[in-house]
């Protein structure tokens, strides 16, 4: 299918650029079946077709309105092939959808993501930066009227995003998109203070940045979202050109150099959030600016063109959107790029304690240990290109509990060597809480009732957060792991105890799974099919060597 389209495209650079526009452009079918637009319809314009069409919730999600950035960007880009620019429906479906978004917003400013009231921060910020960006693309086709209008829509959302933050957890990428949306909204509507409010979530991220060059996501690192959140912040930087953050964002660019796998695959378990999505817009803005953005975007091009990592094919209905126009601001960043070695490509050994993890590279083999998360080991084969061994750790049925070793806490007790690493951790429940009928009634007639009110709006956040993502509740079983790296193999020996009111409990050792709510994770990947299941283990120990092919 991709190879479908004739875009006219004839030097290097445009074909290079033809490797995101044609993911896009065959998304568009999608996108457009998901819009409302039927004129008489009371939704007209909305992009939650869950919502509008299928009718199984009982509010529209104001995210999917960053739809609207596609659409524009097809509309107002000429290019072989595209039937969209310049049609006068397609027109016509963005003003639609553009009025939508406004009847949206809440009074205060703010809107809603993920249930009536909740005044979020990520929507607020991720719709006013997406469809402020179409703003300016569409300016010059739009009444008086319709500026005017949608003008005083992201006055109110900017003065919204001065007067409130996000309390739930740091989470770097709705920073960095709440300062690109203030920025953007400040040249639409020539308020300053909308700029001078852009620096504080600035300087926010930049203060919790860890030394060794990552940004924070709920206290770790996460590799999907750092993928993310560059690119809102490599955004801003083309913006302001504020050479502080051109420095810190190479910073994290180089710490995230080491965690692209040879496979075109970054991130997953190991992270804190677990998330493997790429978004590449970031790195092609950096790519002449940032050696190591540079070769991160030469080398990533071809995972984007097979969908190796999980990418824009694996996307559901929540990160299709912000996916897709990330495609799109790659190709309009993307340049001619010769290929440089990444540091999977030069053998080493590099620990990150803070952030919990150990690469180690070999001729044969790139290692990811993650102490962090329980002892995750992932291992890729560097001739095959090929995820060879995946345990990302046990887990059990104990007193009618699922439980693992899979959890994430900076505080396990790890040992760093040069060739040798090791750590003890607990066993937590995994968190497999989901939603019933009743507690969903209960959910929503709080929220339309009382619940409406900031604080406890907030409260209800913050009590969300804690109990689907920061509880962590650890129970009497310890696993003691010790991982030796050889140059063609790698050892892991384990030992597991428990108290004597557990009994026997089975291990299960897990190739891939994730003990925590992340929406945004457990994407479908290529590798998934690659490595061996690997066995249970009804004793106390066991020691196992990988050897490369």
């Amino acid at each position: 299918m991709l190879g479908q389209h004739n875009l006219g495209y004839k030097n290097n650079t445009d074909i290079v650029r033809n490797l995101y526009v044609v993911h896009a452009l065959n998304q568009m079918p999608r996108l457009l079946s998901r819009m409302d637009r039927e004129v008489p319809s009371k939704t007209y314009g909305a992009f939650d077709r869950t919502y509008w069409s299928w009718k199984f919730t009982d509010f529209s999600g104001s995210r999917f309105q960053e739809a609207i950035y596609a659409l524009t960007w097809f509309y107002t880009t000429p290019f072989s092939g595209n039937i969209y620019n310049g049609n006068e429906r397609v027109h016509e479906w963005i003003i639609a959808g553009f009025k939508y978004w406004q009847s949206l917003q809440h009074a205060d400013g703010s809107f809603d993501e993920a249930y009536p009231y909740e005044r979020s921060l990520a929507a607020t910020a991720f719709t006013g930066f997406y469809l402020g960006e179409a703003f300016f693309r569409l300016s010059d086709s739009l009444s008086a009227e319709e500026r005017s209008s949608f003008r005083n829509t992201f006055l109110k959302a900017g003065d919204w995003l001065c007067k409130n933050d996000e309390h739930h957890g740091v989470l770097s990428n709705h920073l960095a998109a709440a300062a690109a949306a203030l920025e953007v909204i400040a040249r639409i509507t020539g308020e300053k203070r909308f700029s001078e409010r852009a620096k504080y979530f600035i300087d926010r991220i930049l203060s919790r940045q860890s030394s060794e060059g990552w940004y924070e996501e709920y206290g770790g690192v996460d590799f999907g979202y750092q993928t993310h959140g560059t690119f809102y912040l490599a955004r801003y930087w083309q913006l302001r050109q504020d050479a502080h953050l051109l420095e810190s964002l190479k910073k994290s660019v180089k710490f995230i150099s080491h965690f692209i796998h040879p496979n075109g695959t970054l991130g997953g378990e190991y992270g804190s959030r677990n998330t493997s999505f790429y978004f590449p817009a970031g790195f092609e803005i950096l790519s002449q600016h940032c050696p190591e953005a540079a070769a991160i975007a030469a080398f990533m091009r071809n995972s984007v063109a097979g969908q190796n990592a999980a990418g824009l094919a694996m996307m559901d209905a929540y990160n299709f959107c912000p996916l897709l126009n990330n495609y799109l601001f790659a190709h309009d960043a993307a340049s001619e790029l010769k290929a440089s070695p990444l540091p999977f490509h030069v053998p080493g050994h590099h620990a990150f304690p803070k952030a919990g993890l150990v690469v180690h590279v070999t001729d044969d083999y790139q290692a990811i240990f993650s102490p962090s998360k329980g002892g995750i080991l992932k291992i890729y084969d560097i001739k095959s290109k090929r995820l060879a061994f995946s345990d990302c750790g046990y887990w059990s049925r104990v007193n009618n509990l699922v439980v693992s070793s899979q959890s994430f806490s900076l505080e396990n007790l790890v040992e760093y060597g040069a060739d040798e690493i090791s750590v003890k951790a607990n066993f937590v429940r995994m968190n497999q809480k989901i939603m019933s009928p009743f507690l969903f009634l209960g959910f929503r007639g709080f929220m339309i009732t009382i619940g409406r009110q900031k604080n406890l709006a907030l409260f209800i956040k913050n009590l969300l957060v804690k109990t689907l993502v920061k509880k962590r509740r650890t129970i009497d079983i310890m696993l003691e792991r010790k991982v030796t790296f050889f140059p063609s193999s790698v050892t892991i020996e384990d030992r597991l105890s428990h108290e004597n009111n557990i009994k026997k409990p089975v291990f299960h050792l897990g190739s891939k799974f994730s003990t925590i709510h992340m929406g945004s994770a457990r994407y479908y990947q290529p590798d998934e099919l690659e490595p061996p299941l690997l066995t249970s283990l009804e004793g106390n120990s066991r020691k196992f060597t990988w050897k490369a092919s």
